[in-house]
């Protein structure tokens, strides 16, 4: 079939396409950002693009839906809809360019510094015809240890050549103990790992030395799985209908985390080749994509994972660029909805030394829910879906530029964005303040309905809420190009069916063990949901009584906390493999009334 040049911009990326193909597709394989929370089935409208030059199509009847005739005109289109005819060039217009904001910071415990991987420099005598032992033996004496019978094969390829171009002078690389590698003259200095949270949103990798246990650098990415849906169902979905679907992502998360490594080393000036082990915590299903495992079996009941335990690869079976020794180990998950990402965050929280009743929260794509005291750890996973996080949401985006993070109505409204810029959407943190201010002028009641305004209402926002005719929505702020921000009934009502999901998943949890809210000693909250919200638009919501927010401490993105510890203590490592089967997983399916329960907890009023 034919091939034809594709440009996009801003990015000024010109790609070859064939005739026919799908706009988003052929974005998705040039590595462009175009934003899409339905997996290009054409029901978001969010995936815009405008046609600047060259051959374009007829419009789809789902362009028509979503897209006003003045706009089409403009040429503007849905990249999920539209396909290739000709040469062309594109305008990328949802989030091009924007930088987000990705929490990387997460609360560090002390721990003893006894890294898994670690280096020895040996002056070896020479071998001699009165002291013939073989290289590995001779290896074994000078360091007391006995390696047994698992040398890898690369290691014993490389070792005579090493040791006699050296003199019998190199330096070992041991993993626990095990001799895993072998580098010329003294590069004891020279030890690295890299720490990795894969999110369903974001991934982070953090740089670090395993001599000093200094971060040295951390870098975040977009996950770009994200455009084949914004939530682990919709991609694992993806599997199951197309073919090669499992390649596809699982290639995805590996270059994301492979480019975020090559970033750090050129932000600390560190050679990748000096990176001996990478750790991994995240969700059961970003894990199971990052090793290339179907998980299939966590998309349907009785959600069932491949597997839980921690679990140890060579980096360069799975594409990733670092020392040729270097390995990768997975953090271990619980079960299909509480991975090791939460593992680490109890990790990190030192939740199982602690003598409290403590809450862990953790509310991203999904919500996990963790409860700990001196006798049992057990965790729950609610629904939350992504509205939290500014998606499936009318006017939502990720934490960037221009993003409404804040809202205050105080008489009329006043809105602050991510880095002062004109307000362009409304990210997660300002989806929920906007709720709670809502709810607390008496915009929305606790039915989460909007009010019904009488003839001559003289407040000072009357005259943004609007629920005449059409759909209703309160106006928030006026956009950058002469548009408006606003909330709408729909988006209220998603924040709603999120909020009911934590706070039932709270109470369901703790109904289990006979206790209440008033028992709770802390409240852990983890990553960028707690980290940049306001504890008081939680309250207003309903999702944490009042009297527990000063019990309430931030931790920040503990899973990658939780990696570091298990890269830089042995100790720590054997702590999570060893919390991780304890922890007690309640389905809430399972759980009596549940679904009154969920109802129950709808209402916007106090617990």
């Amino acid at each position: 079939m034919e091939k034809v040049e594709v440009r996009f911009l801003p990015q000024n990326k010109t790609v070859e396409a064939m005739i026919g193909s799908c706009l988003m597709q052929v974005a998705r394989e040039a590595f462009i950002d175009i934003e899409s929370s339905c997996s290009g089935k054409g029901t978001c409208g969010k995936c815009v693009v405008q046609h600047v030059d060259g051959v374009a199509e007829e419009p789809h009847h789902d362009e028509i839906k979503h897209i006003s005739a003045e706009n089409l005109a403009q040429g503007m289109r849905l990249a999920c809809r539209s396909k290739i005819s000709g040469a062309a060039e594109y305008r990328v217009l949802r989030g091009a360019g924007k930088k987000h904001r990705i929490l990387s910071e997460g609360l560090m415990p002390a721990f003893n510094l006894n890294p898994n991987i670690r280096k020895e420099y040996v002056a070896l005598e020479k071998p001699k015809l009165e002291d013939s032992l073989d290289d590995v033996a001779r290896i074994e004496r000078e360091l007391g240890l006995k390696f047994g019978e698992k040398l890898p094969l690369s290691l014993l390829q490389q070792l005579p050549r090493v040791l006699r171009s050296g003199g019998f002078k190199a330096t070992l690389i041991l993993a626990d103990g095990e001799l895993i590698g072998i580098e010329s003259g003294d590069t004891t200095s020279l030890c690295y790992g890299a720490a990795v949270d894969i999110g369903t949103t974001t991934v982070v990798v953090s740089l670090v030395n395993l001599v000093t246990g200094e971060e040295l650098a951390a870098c975040t990415m977009i996950n770009p799985q994200k455009s084949h849906g914004l939530d682990v169902l919709t991609r694992i979905q993806h599997v199951r209908e197309q073919p090669g679907g499992l390649d596809e992502l699982s290639r995805m998360v590996r270059e994301c985390i492979d480019t975020l490594i090559g970033e750090a080393c050129a932000m600390a000036e560190v050679p990748r080749g000096n990176i001996y082990e990478i750790t991994v915590a995240a969700n059961s299903t970003m894990m199971h994509f990052l090793l290339g495992v179907d998980p299939s079996g966590i998309g349907k009941s009785p959600y069932v994972p491949a597997f839980t335990r921690g679990v140890n690869v060579p980096a360069r079976d799975i594409g990733l660029d670092i020392s040729p020794f270097g390995g990768v180990y997975c953090l271990p998950s619980v079960s299909a909805y509480i991975g090791a990402d939460i593992v680490a965050g109890i990790l990190s929280a030192e939740l199982a030394d602690k003598d409290e009743r403590a809450l862990f929260i953790d509310i991203g794509t999904n919500g996990e829910i963790a409860f700990s005291s001196k006798e049992k750890i057990c965790a729950c996973s609610c629904a939350a879906g992504p509205a939290l996080e500014g998606m499936n949401i009318s006017s939502g985006m990720r934490a960037a530029d221009g993003a409404i993070e804040k809202v205050f109505i105080n008489g009329d409204v006043e809105v602050r964005t991510i880095g002062g810029k004109a307000a362009v959407g409304l990210c997660g943190s300002g989806v929920i303040d906007a709720v709670g201010e809502l709810i607390k002028a008496g915009v929305v009641a606790p039915s989460g309905r909007f009010v019904r305004l009488q003839p001559g209402d003289a407040r000072a926002w009357a005259h943004r809420l609007q629920n005449g005719d059409g759909p209703a929505s309160f106006i928030l702020s006026a956009g950058k190009d002469g548009g408006s921000i606003s909330i709408t009934q729909k988006d209220i009502r998603q924040v709603q069916l999120a909020k009911g999901a934590i706070l039932s998943g709270i109470l369901a949890l703790l109904s289990n063990l006979g206790i209440g809210m008033q028992d709770i000693d802390r409240v852990y909250i983890a990553g960028a949901f707690g980290f940049h919200v306001r504890m008081e638009s939680l309250a207003r919501m309903g999702v944490l009584p009042h009297e527990l927010l000063d019990r309430v401490t931030l931790i920040g993105n503990s899973s990658k906390s939780g990696a570091i510890l298990c890269l830089l203590s042995k100790e720590k490592r054997r702590e999570a493999a060893f919390i991780a089967p304890k922890i007690e997983y309640t389905e809430l399916s399972c759980f009596p009334n549940y679904d009154k329960l969920f109802t129950d907890c709808l209402s916007f009023t106090g617990i």
